[in-house]
């Protein structure tokens, strides 16, 4: 059964709350998040010839569950086994169903991200320079309510929730996917609502080119 959310207000207060907790380091890190994944998936589309707008489609398609650097490497075999004009998808360490969402974003014809979910549709507006983008995940989820609830929105609930981080946004004075990111930061640091952490969540997939792994700056 899911729990009505907290009023608006409440939600705003939480999110300011947990913006004023983060460290030096988290601020700048939230600031340059999206930049850096956008200088990312730039770097994948011309590696391999690829639009980066759908190459932020499938690294959003393919993020689930799976750690960053992971997901940029799947990204990046998937960028390429699509440009090749024999290339059959490949795996990668997420859900089947977003395995193929992101296939379907590198060959389809259509525009895959305007069909997309909400929070597809606010990753890739986030990574590709829409400032106004709020990407409610589960750690959204674990802010607004102070770690009580993690589970995916509605519809209805997610449009709140980025309502609540754009309005905190105003209030703190820097724009709502920076609040978002650095309040993803905040909380996953806290451990709020979830001490688990990925065991490779710091390294890099076997396989991943030299220039994603300067761009991670992970090993």
């Amino acid at each position: 059964m899911r729990h009505p959310l907290p009023s608006h207000g409440e939600m705003v207060d939480a999110i300011v709350a947990t913006y004023n907790r983060a460290t030096d380091r988290q601020l700048v890190n939230g600031l340059l998040w999206y930049p850096n994944a956008r200088t990312i998936v730039e770097a994948i589309g011309e590696a391999v010839g690829t639009d980066p707008t759908r190459v932020a489609c499938a690294l959003a398609a393919l993020s689930p569950r799976n750690p960053w650097a992971w997901s940029v490497a799947d990204a990046f075999a998937f960028a390429a086994a699509a440009a090749d004009p024999d290339g059959v998808m490949p795996t990668a360490t997420t859900y089947g169903a977003n395995r193929r969402a992101a296939w379907l974003a590198l060959t389809s014809d259509e525009i895959p991200w305007a069909k997309s979910a909400l929070k597809v549709r606010a990753f890739v507006g986030a990574i590709m320079g829409n400032e106004w983008s709020v990407v409610v995940d589960v750690w959204a989820m674990r802010v607004v309510t102070n770690g009580e609830r993690n589970e995916p929105p509605t519809t209805r609930g997610y449009r709140a929730v980025a309502a609540a981080y754009s309005e905190a946004a105003r209030l703190l004075g820097v724009t709502p996917c920076t609040a978002q990111a650095v309040t993803w930061l905040v909380a996953q640091s806290a451990g709020l609502g979830s001490n688990r952490r990925h065991p490779n969540g710091k390294t890099c997939k076997r396989g991943t080119p030299a220039f994603l792994r300067r761009l991670l700056d992970v090993t």
